[in-house]
């Protein structure tokens, strides 16, 4: 859906961005973002319509090739990644598999993890136990994830190191850029989950020198369950062999006899039958928000509302539980009251008043986004108390 200029929102006029596409702000201080994101009135609508089109097939031919291209285009300029390096997976854990299966292993190889990663970017390492390799967890050092412990942890038979932008529990935003100059000089696969960074903060794999960036696409992307990103660099595709490939992997004509493995020349190699096409199209059309709106002026916007919870929590006595290093932040404020029975009170409390975030293992996780204002801010505060 193309929509006309004059009716595009801007962050100048917050209140009619709220409104236009996000009337949920209306009901909810909504700050649960980093587990799933509401889908913007523009990319519903259109949902909407491109369903109403499977009514009739012949209006679908080519349309939701171009919707692709968009979100290729789109995802490609957030990770600072040539949109032909993009794929579509159903989800992250897909996404992982498909590097974890297109990889020649050998009995005593490793793969590297963090503590505390997210299990679904840990199980498709786990799953090759059965052909004697080894996922190995580095631990943290008060806390936080160190880039010299997992340097420290490499041996000549690790292969792969799997870690997360943005760690999911507190926010916690890791140093990429030093993890990939040590895997180029150690000849290691550099494999990022940003499922906790795309779309929120700014992302560039060409400067973390990633092998591999894969992102799930209901949360900061906001699009839905069932559709997520698989960025693969050119270089790595030279590794990584398609592990279940379909007829949208090879560059030969559907209607074929001869069944050549003639690769497509791009990421969608990694592609097998046909995608979810609506789950495409909602990247697109979220994605063509931010775009509209400014990526740089979306992640300036919450990284200052992020400023102002943080601030507003330390005054009322909270502990906050993310690191406050600038480099080391992302748009995840973790927090908490000391103890757990005090953090499960304060999160049914602020339930009962229409605060929206999450409770987790380290404490309370608020999440901020760009549509949210200064008003969701206060309403978490004044819940408190």
């Amino acid at each position: 859906m193309t929509v006309p200029a004059a009716a595009v929102p801007s962050l100048a006029d917050l209140d009619a961005l709220r409104r236009t596409e996000f009337p949920l702000a209306s009901r909810h201080a909504f700050l649960n973002h980093a587990s799933d994101s509401p889908m913007p009135v523009r990319t519903a609508a259109l949902m909407a319509e491109r369903v109403a089109v499977l009514q009739d097939p012949p209006r679908e031919i080519g349309q939701r090739e171009g919707y692709a291209t968009a979100a290729r285009r789109r995802l490609g300029a957030m990770l600072n990644m040539p949109p032909q390096q993009v794929a579509f997976l159903p989800n992250a854990a897909d996404a992982a598999g498909v590097v974890a299966n297109g990889l020649d292993w050998l009995p005593g190889d490793e793969i590297l993890v963090v503590e505390q990663e997210f299990s679904s970017f840990v199980y498709p390492w786990k799953n090759l136990e059965r052909y004697g390799v080894v996922t190995r967890v580095v631990p943290k050092r008060d806390g936080r994830t160190d880039p010299a412990l997992i340097a420290e942890a490499m041996t000549p038979r690790t292969r792969l190191l799997a870690i997360s932008d943005v760690e999911y529990q507190d926010g916690f935003r890791n140093d990429l850029a030093a993890l990939g100059a040590i895997c180029r000089e150690r000849d290691i696969l550099f494999v990022i989950d940003a499922s906790q960074s795309l779309g929120s903060v700014h992302c560039d794999a060409a400067a973390w020198q990633a092998d591999v960036v894969l992102a799930v696409g209901y949360k900061w992307l906001m699009g839905m369950h069932g559709i997520g990103v698989l960025a693969v660099s050119e270089p790595a595709m030279a590794r990584i062999r398609p592990s279940a490939p379909g007829r949208l992997s090879v560059s030969g004509a559907v209607e074929t006899s001869d069944y050549a493995l003639d690769w497509q020349p791009d990421a969608r190699r990694y592609q097998t039958g046909a995608p979810n096409w609506l789950g495409i199209l909602a990247l697109a059309e979220s994605a063509g928000l931010v775009e509209d709106l400014g990526a740089a002026a979306c992640q300036s916007h919450s990284r200052a509302l992020s400023d102002l919870l943080i601030t507003g929590l330390q005054a009322r006595g909270l502990s906050i539980v993310s690191d406050l290093d600038p480099a080391r932040r992302s748009h995840i404020v973790a927090f908490t009251t000391g103890s757990r029975a005090g953090d499960e009170a304060l999160a049914a409390r602020l339930a009962e008043r229409d605060v929206i975030l999450s409770l987790r293992g380290l404490g309370l996780r608020a999440s901020v986004h760009f549509w949210n204002n200064g008003d969701d801010i206060s309403r978490l505060l004044q819940a408190i108390g």
